[in-house]
């Protein structure tokens, strides 16, 4: 447990600084910490990003719309997000994390992707991505 400790708090300060676009540019609060990682907010979206340390350890950002009450609906995967509004491959926003390099490094893959599709994602075009992500 004592490696993978560290290596959650490596992460967190990882995420800290390559989602810091989030908060400096997209008007998003942050960032809080999680049990597996680190949740960004703005008043329309929550951006959480996760590394789960299981038998596979894996890196996950979840993208969730909060309704206008403030409430948090069900999240989609980046990875989906990106492939769906063609930003590109799912390959460019890959999961697996077996080592600490591969895990740091699936952080700025991750937040490049979400870069690009911020944009989007800041637009109503963005809400219809998420909800055709929910409905398989």
């Amino acid at each position: 447990m004592g490696h993978q400790e560290g290596l959650l708090e490596a992460f967190r300060a990882e995420a800290g600084v390559e989602f810091a676009f989030l908060v400096e540019d997209a008007g998003f609060s942050g960032s809080e910490q999680t049990d597996v990682g680190l949740l960004f907010r703005s008043s329309d979206l929550d951006v959480e990003v996760w590394f789960l340390d299981g038998h596979e350890p894996v890196v996950t950002t979840l993208v969730a719309p909060v309704a206008p009450d403030g409430a948090r609906t069900r999240g989609v995967w980046l990875d989906e997000l990106y492939v769906l509004s063609g930003c590109g491959p799912a390959q460019d926003v890959p999961g697996s994390a077996p080592t600490r390099r591969a895990t740091l490094k699936r952080v700025h893959q991750h937040a490049a992707a979400l870069r690009l599709l911020m944009p989007q994602l800041l637009t109503a075009e963005g809400a219809q991505l998420i909800a055709h992500c929910r409905q398989d």
